[in-house]
């Protein structure tokens, strides 16, 4: 591919071939996105800017909840801090059965490997229930809301404690009953049946994350029996687990939370009708401004979001492709998005193909616990969210 920048002599021969298709191009009606960022910006000749910023453009944004499924998430949270409630569910749809003779159980637990991140004071020891969870569950549709209606035993199957470093593990003992249960049903060939069991914190002050199916070191169910004398280590198969969590959310004036955990997603609308329909879109960026005192850090502590175009704002449902935001070299608190993606939204609009905005969701929704918040549309000017266009008319 040649780049004008990086030949100077040859852009002088091809800009003036390329500069009367585009006015073409800018006639039409309808003008076809494929000409977008098709000439550097510093090279467009009769190029025209809109800028949210002084353009008296209307500007909205809110909030709003999304119901995030956690399924295939590297991350599984248990524990309870700072308003946060964090609860795993894990099932293993098939254990070995050895046990034909008549053979006995000696002990069973489950085993969990820790990530780094966590909330709370981390020097206090995390106790761990499980509970046996008699309903039908599934990680592809499982979220918060589920978890209020699920059917769950009251009395827990298992417990375990220990004080967690950054890299650990800890063992959740539970009732040889409850195994012995689910070693009956695989022998019966009704393994679906295995509901598994709810890992919930006994006491608060401290959520902790461990790994998941999706990681190197996953959940490992140990069911360790004697038959005729011989003791074996059974293990379980076909690993099925999600997690989810409840708190509140933030609710501050002037400030948009993107909050992953919680299911909160930010909305914005630009309106660009001061931009003529025929014209040409070669390039958008959108400037974001964080308020680093309100965002948090808990877990990986991500400085960037994911910038859809809405297609519809009512259903919220989002373009399949995103730009992901990048911190301003210059100033650590601004977070820019640009690239095809917004060009391409920014000419929908001018095109009159419908025009719901922009969704911002966190990059890891379906994992972590950190808080991003940015000035919203009602913040100081400087502050607010900004749309700058710079466009060809027609000549």
């Amino acid at each position: 591919m040649l780049h004008f920048e990086t030949l100077p002599g040859l852009r002088l021969y091809i800009l003036p071939l390329l500069l009367p298709l585009l006015i073409l191009s800018a006639c039409q009606d309808d003008p076809d996105p494929a000409g977008i960022d098709i000439i550097p910006q510093g090279d467009l000749i009769h190029a025209l800017r809109f800028d949210s910023l002084h353009d008296s453009s209307d500007v909205r944004s809110d909030v709003y909840s999304h119901s995030v499924i956690p399924h295939a998430s590297p991350t599984l949270g248990i524990g309870s801090a700072e308003g946060f409630e964090a609860s795993t569910l894990i099932r293993w749809v098939y254990v070995p059965n050895n046990l034909a003779g008549g053979g006995r159980i000696l002990s069973a637990f489950i085993r969990l490997h820790t990530q780094s991140y966590g909330i709370g004071d981390r020097a206090q020891a995390l106790t761990i229930d499980a509970r046996e969870i008699n309903g039908f569950w599934s990680s592809f549709t499982f979220t918060a809301d589920s978890l209020r209606t699920l059917d769950v035993s009251a009395i827990p199957s298992g417990s375990g404690s220990a004080t967690l470093g950054d890299v650990d593990s800890m063992d959740i003992a539970l009732d040889t009953a409850l195994v012995r249960k689910w070693l009956d049903l695989v022998g019966q060939g009704r393994n679906s049946e295995i509901r598994g069991v709810l890992l919930q914190a006994r006491s608060e002050g401290l959520l902790r994350a461990f790994n998941s199916a999706e990681s190197a070191e996953p959940p490992t169910l140990f069911v360790v029996v004697e038959e005729q004398g011989s003791v074996d280590t059974l293990r379980g198969e076909n690993l099925e687990d999600t997690w989810v969590v409840t708190g509140s959310t933030l609710t501050v004036a002037e400030r948009l939370s993107i909050h992953p955990a919680l299911a909160q997603r930010a909305r914005l609308f630009f309106d660009v009708s001061s931009i003529p329909p025929a014209c040409i879109i070669n390039y958008a960026s959108l400037q974001l401004h964080i308020d680093r005192t309100l965002s948090t850090k808990n877990f990986r502590g991500v400085d960037s979001l994911i910038v859809f175009e809405n297609l519809d704002s009512l259903e919220n449902s989002l373009y399949p492709t995103g730009i992901i935001t990048r911190v301003d070299s210059n100033d650590p608190s601004v977070l820019i998005a640009e690239g095809l993606v917004l060009t391409r939204a920014v000419q929908q609009w001018v095109n009159m193909q419908g025009n719901s905005g922009l969704v911002l969701t966190a990059m890891l929704e379906n994992s972590d616990l950190d808080r991003l918040v940015i000035y919203g549309a009602d913040a100081p000017v400087a502050l607010r969210p900004r749309l700058v266009v710079t466009y060809t008319s027609k000549p």
